[in-house]
């Protein structure tokens, strides 16, 4: 099985914006000139479509999905769908990373269903319903049942490829039909087959036809571990009911790509040759009893893959910040204010030193002293020749000093 061509997958088609008459919406939202400005007409257009006062501003970023709705296109009827909600805006981009994730899991790399699984969770969980019928809880339960079970059945070609133990390749194979069952009960309500239209039936014909496949699988490999336990009537069980499976599949699959029936006839091969093999050795060597088959323990799928959670914050889907460079209003209004006590200080310092300056120029003119000769230090590192000239006549006459004290008495 492990050379087994690949079976198509179901993949979504993105919700395509309509065309927008740009120039139209913005000549209703902006009166011209005046004084009002856009802040005014933001304002007055929000409060003619019945939008809140607190969200009527151009100040806004998150307002302008209301100032200028952008249609989107419904998958399923294909009309165009205008919500004046941002959150609308969210989800068509969140459906659109889910849509493109099951695109590229329908190739040939087959490594994103869980991740579109993920982006139609957080969707579901996170978003209202009634923005369009194909983000409507039934459909979204609906894709990420699909997208799980195709990505269980990657999960089986790559565990077949590895030649992984027949007993867990068939609990794998068993996983997928469970989540293509719950994907075929949504596809059989009528209130979602209303939802999806024309596209139901090719969706429940194909999941139908997979879910009777991969049960021939699962049982192909239940008979496969019982040949290795040596079980070799629970083998002849095992291939038979996969013969009959598969016989299942084949009636439902016509109609379908080229491709799933080269996967059939490849699949036919190698079961209906297992099951001869295996009946004629258990009829003329073995000769064991053939258990009926639901006298033997059900094969419980192993669910090992599951819906890559999303996180909308995370930079590494966001990319940068594209608001970074701007700054708020408060921020200009207290940088502002700052300035402003920052020069009050600087001017209040400044006066005081001029009222210092002041007082010092009026005690140097009354004391006759030279601004330049104050301010040149140099001049006061040596004594000056005319006063070492009065100390040597004063030291020549011992007696100056007393003889002055005396003719002053």
């Amino acid at each position: 099985m492990e050379a087994v061509p690949r079976m198509p997958m179901i993949w979504l088609d993105l919700k395509e914006a309509g065309e927008f008459a740009f120039n139209a919406a913005v000549k209703k939202v902006w009166p011209g000139k005046g004084r009002r400005g856009l802040g005014g007409a933001g304002r007055g257009f929000g409060r003619g479509n019945g939008a809140p006062s607190k969200f009527s501003s151009w100040e806004n970023p998150w307002l302008l999905p209301v100032l200028f709705p952008l249609p989107r296109t419904e998958i399923f009827s294909g009309k165009a769908v205008t919500h004046e909600d941002i959150k609308y805006e969210q989800a068509c981009v969140l459906y659109n990373l889910g849509a493109l994730h099951s695109m590229l899991g329908a190739m040939d790399k087959r490594v994103s269903e869980e991740c579109a699984a993920g982006a139609f969770t957080y969707l579901r969980d996170h978003f209202p319903h009634s923005y369009s019928v194909d983000m409507s809880h039934q459909i979204l339960s609906l894709n990420i049942n699909l997208m799980l079970g195709q990505a269980q059945e990657c999960l089986l070609e790559k565990s077949m490829l590895d030649n992984r133990k027949s007993f867990l390749v068939a609990r794998i194979s068993a996983q997928v039909v469970d989540y293509y069952k719950e994907a075929c009960r949504a596809l059989e309500n009528s209130e979602t087959a209303s939802l999806l239209g024309k596209i139901q039936k090719d969706w429940k014909k194909l999941v139908q036809m997979k879910i009777y496949y991969f049960a021939a699988v699962a049982h192909l490999h239940m008979g496969k571990q019982a040949e290795e336990q040596q079980k070799f009537g629970e083998r002849v069980i095992y291939f038979q009911s996969a013969l009959d499976k598969l016989n299942e599949a084949i009636k439902l699959a016509k109609g379908q790509p080229e491709t799933v029936q080269e996967a059939l006839r490849f699949t036919m091969d190698v079961i209906g040759g297992k099951y001869n093999s295996a009946k004629k050795d258990n009829d003329f060597i073995y000769h064991e009893a053939v258990p009926a088959l639901d006298t033997l323990q059900s094969v419980k799928g192993a669910p090992l893959v599951k819906a890559l959670p999303v996180n909308p914050t995370d930079p590494a889907v966001t990319g940068p910040d594209i608001f970074a460079k701007l700054v708020p209003m408060a921020a200009h209004e207290a940088s502002s204010l700052y300035s402003e006590e920052k020069a009050k200080l600087l001017r209040d310092v400044m006066a005081k030193i001029e009222a210092k300056n002041e007082v010092l120029d009026q005690f140097m003119d009354s004391m006759q002293l030279d601004p330049d000769t104050v301010d040149n230090l140099d001049m006061y590192n040596h004594i000056p020749p005319v006063l070492m000239e009065k100390c040597a006549a004063l030291s020549v006459r011992p007696d100056t000093v007393r003889n002055l004290v005396h003719s002053m008495q």
